[in-house]
């Protein structure tokens, strides 16, 4: 598949009423309608809230860095709270965000259902409502970052989640990656920057534009280790650990990595 150029990104961003990631609401909504507790259930990708995909990862993780006990966490784009249950019912004091007001309301009954006292709010990490800093002992980004695809967005991100951390906190990370942006093997386009695109109707709700007579939205931003490592590095965080897995028959590979912010300027 060879690169294309959608738009100009920066020439249109001023004109976005609906950020084009809060269209993952759609499906929070059917989630809700459906009695599913989950988007990996959604996804079909797990047989229950419990067994989300980050679980085996983030046990060995918090093995690794051995956190205090009722350290504070921050769950960024926590979706329905699996991660969210699975940290408060290890003893943290963990705070979930979301952008989907749908996702939030299903995260609380998941939560009061396991009498767990998480405290949720429908909040974008891009433009966080929370303005002071040194709060976490831990931000963990469960899959949001590759769904945050433009440069501005994914800078304001990641300056936020270092300003929210604790000096010599933790930003655990995994996102999806890829070595050839342009050997993208699934549905959609994907243009010069790793940016993956879809076509919709002109009448859809969310962020899109126009190109070659469709309209497209795009949902992921497809970066390569090496850009993703380059990308943290440059906003302030040291990598203590960093592990590439690779899918061979997919040419995809998730991003794993133990950053932290240095506990002195």
């Amino acid at each position: 598949m060879s690169y294309i150029t959608i738009h100009n990104h920066s020439s249109v961003k001023e004109e976005i009423t609906m950020k084009y990631y809060e269209s993952h609401e759609d499906c929070y909504r059917i989630m809700k309608k459906n009695n599913v507790s989950s988007w990996d259930e959604f996804k079909e990708e797990s047989d229950s809230f419990e067994n989300f995909f980050m679980k085996e990862y983030l046990v060995i993780v918090l093995d690794r860095i051995k956190p205090i006990s009722n350290a504070r966490v921050l769950d960024v784009g926590c979706g329905t709270g699996p991660v969210s249950c699975f940290l408060a019912q290890q003893g943290y004091n963990v705070d979930g965000i979301d952008v989907s007001q749908t996702a939030i309301e299903i995260a609380r009954i998941n939560a009061k259902d396991r009498g767990l006292d998480i405290h949720y709010s429908v909040d974008d990490i891009c433009s966080i409502s929370i303005t002071g800093s040194d709060i976490y002992d831990i931000i963990i980004d469960t899959h949001c970052m590759h769904c945050i695809t433009y440069d501005s967005d994914r800078y304001a991100a990641l300056t936020n989640i270092f300003r929210l951390l604790k000096k010599g906190g933790y930003f655990i990370m995994e996102t999806m990656s890829i070595e050839d942006p342009s050997k993208w093997p699934h549905d959609g386009r994907i243009d010069e920057q790793g940016i993956v695109w879809y076509e919709v109707k002109e009448n859809y709700p969310y962020y899109k534009v126009k190109y070659e007579d469709k309209y497209w939205i795009c949902t992921r931003r497809i970066m390569s280790p090496s850009d993703l490592e380059n990308e943290l590095k440059e906003i302030g965080y040291s990598i203590e650990h960093l592990k590439i897995i690779k899918d061979e028959k997919l040419n995809m590979a998730d991003f794993q990595a133990i950053c932290r912010k240095p506990k002195s300027d």
